[in-house]
Order: structure tokens, then C-alpha cells, then sequence
């Protein structure tokens, strides 16, 4: 926090913070690595954002959260819409919060297909929050707020938790093994007990640890690449499977590929939806599923919506498809997949 007594104008506030940022941009030295800082900087003036100092060190605090959201390494002043904003995450953290300690978060599932056959192999597990007054909380819109509070690990393992629960009663009706696939933020995934954790809830449960398959995306990767080999490694010792989520957007590297122990490469579901309307995507995603297969891994094409998207993804080679097309998230995987329908004859 710096506090500056004496400006003239309120730009020169930026103009400080900006000396800061690029200060700070310098490269540090440290055992002999280059390191350099990215600083999100948050502004609030006296008396036009705030009274006293308590609400001016709140506000800055707000300007500040507001910079990394919208991308870090950035500076902005306070307003009055951050402040909304603010308030309206702090109302919703508060309902989420009572909701996971209700157990009100739900969990649905939606089909994963083998393309050679159509044969059923998967579902993944997908979080889903009801509201009481404003219904169908997006994930996208609460699961950063469970991230940012605290609250995603408590939130991940209940989910982890019914999932693997569900997936038991699916192998008594099912005459071959179906597995459930399980989505993992970068807090839960470098937790140090996160293995255990994992191990007690298969353990609980009864599912074998074949049919867990554990989907993390490549930012948990390479915030912390050691230690996310090291975890990988002993969920492989325990036959747990690993996926790479949404591969082909955010840090996209090929060259990582072949030295992290992924079993699956998922291909993110921007790239199959514009399979029909440009000609460099099939180029792309021949690309990937080649290199995949070059590695030893399975590949997943998710957001299949049109049968020839299909088409195109079977001649590709990916093994296994996942979309509206084949099927959607349901809370009743067994009476919607599970179980045949009667003969109406």
C-alpha cells in the first residue's frame, strides 16, 4: 500500500503507480534465475471515492481485485461500478457459502461415447447450483467466486464425493465398467493432502480407482509444473487416469506434451464448433490428435453438436466424443442412459 499525501491532479496517481509497475518490471536475480514481477495496481482518491481511510484502503483493495480480473499486470481507479461489483460477489460468496454447507450444490453428468462403437465409457461430472430466487447459477460465474473464497476445496470434494458415489451404482447396472470423470481447480489439484483426499473418497465409496478420471486444465500445470508432475505420477501409481481439459486455448504448448504423464488430451469445444466453417480448424485438430497419439494418449472431442462434426471427428481418429449431439448433462444419468427403454410392444 502506498499513500501519497500530495497530489495536484488525480492522474498523478497513475503516473506513480505506473514508476511502481515498471520498477518492478526490472529482473531480479535470485540463485541465478532471471525473475521479474507483474504488480496489479488499485487506485482510490480522497474525499471523491471515500471519507475516511478505512473505506479508501477498501476501495483501492476493490480497484486492485478489479485489475486482476480483467487480466493483472494493469492499473485502474475505483468506481462506483466496482464497488457493485464488489458488493455483489461479497452477497453472492455469502450464498455460496451457505449453499456448500447445505449440500444444495448438485452434481450432473453428461455421456462420453467411444466413436469406433457409440459404445457409453464415461460421464463427467459437472457442478450445478440452483438458486432459490434467481434459479441456475452459471459455473462459470461460481466457481471463481468458491476459488477466491476458499471454498472450492470443501466444494470440490463434496462434488468428488457424490460423483464417485453415483458412479457406484452405475457398475451394477451396467454390464461392463463405466467411469466418472471429475473436474480439478489448481487449489484442490497442489493441495498437500489432495491425494489422500482423493484416496480416502474411492476408499468411502467403494468405486475402483480405474473408473475415477481426474480432468485438470493446463494453467494447473504450469502454475506449479514440478509439483504437478509429482502429483500426477502418484495418481498414476494408484491407477487414477489424468485428462487435460480444454487443451487449445489459454498457455497452449505442444512441446510440454510429451514429458507430462496425461493420459487424455480433451480438445476444448471452441475448436469443434467451427469444424463446418473453417478449413485451418480440421488442420488443427488433425494436428492434435496426431500428436496425442504420438505420445500414448487417448483423445477427447467435446462440444459435438451436429452429426458431422462426428463425422469429421471419427476420421480424425479421436476415441472418444462428448456433446448435445450424443447427449446433456442430466441429474439421472441411470434412467436416461443406463437403463433401456421398455419395449413399448
Amino acid at each position: 500500500m502506498v499513500i501519497l499525501s500530495s497530489l495536484n491532479t488525480r492522474e498523478e496517481a497513475a503516473q506513480v503507480a505506473e514508476g511502481l509497475r515498471e520498477t518492478l518490471f526490472n529482473p531480479f536475480s535470485v540463485d541465478g534465475h532471471e525473475l521479474t514481477i507483474k504488480i496489479s495496481i488499485g487506485i482510490s482518491i480522497f474525499p471523491e471515492n471515500a471519507n475516511d481511510a478505512a473505506e479508501l484502503v477498501t476501495q483501492a483493495d476493490s480497484a486492485m481485485y478489479a485489475a486482476k480480473r480483467e487480466g493483472k499486470n494493469r492499473i485502474m481507479y475505483f468506481t462506483p461500478e466496482i464497488g457493485f461489483r464488489v458488493h455483489e460477489r461479497l452477497g453472492m460468496e455469502n450464498q455460496l457459502r451457505a449453499a456448500v454447507a447445505g449440500g444444495e450444490i448438485s452434481v450432473y453428468y453428461q455421456p462420453e461415447f467411444r466413436v469406433s462403437d457409440s459404445r457409453l465409457i464415461r460421464f463427467e461430472a459437472l457442478a450445478r447450483w440452483t438458486h432459490p430466487n434467481l434459479g441456475q447459477i452459471p459455473p462459470g460465474k461460481f466457481i471463481p467466486i468458491a476459488e477466491e473464497s476458499g471454498l472450492i476445496s470443501h466444494l470440490g470434494a463434496n462434488i468428488m464425493h457424490q460423483a464417485c458415489t453415483e458412479a457406484v451404482r452405475w457398475q451394477s447396472i451396467m454390464p461392463y465398467p463405466v467411469q466418472v470423470a471429475v473436474n480439478v481447480s489448481s487449489i484442490q489439484f497442489h493441495r498437500e493432502d489432495f491425494v489422500e483426499e482423493v484416496s480416502s473418497i474411492l476408499l468411502q465409496t467403494g468405486l475402483p480407482n480405474e473408473l475415477l478420471q481426474i480432468e485438470i486444465t493446463e494453467s494447473v500445470v504450469l502454475s506449479a509444473p514440478q509439483n504437478a508432475v509429482e502429483i500426477m505420477n502418484r495418481f498414476h501409481a494408484m491407477g487414477v487416469s489424468l485428462v487435460i481439459d480444454n487443451f487449445g486455448i489459454g498457455y497452449s504448448s505442444l512441446s510440454y506434451l510429451p514429458f507430462l504423464p496425461f493420459d487424455t488430451l480433451k480438445i476444448d469445444r471452441s475448436f469443434v464448433s467451427n469444424l463446418n466453417s473453417k478449413t485451418d480448424i480440421e488442420s488443427m485438430i488433425r494436428t492434435l490428435i496426431m500428436l496425442a497419439h504420438n505420445v500414448g494418449m487417448h483423445v477427447i472431442a467435446e462440444g459435438v453438436e451436429t452429426s458431422e462434426q462426428l463425422e469429421l471427428i471419427r476420421a480424425f481418429g479421436a476415441e472418444d466424443v462428448q456433446g448435445f449431439l450424443l447427449g446433456r448433462p442430466t441429474p439421472n444419468p441411470i434412467d436416461v442412459f443406463l437403463i433401456p427403454p421398455k419395449d413399448s410392444a
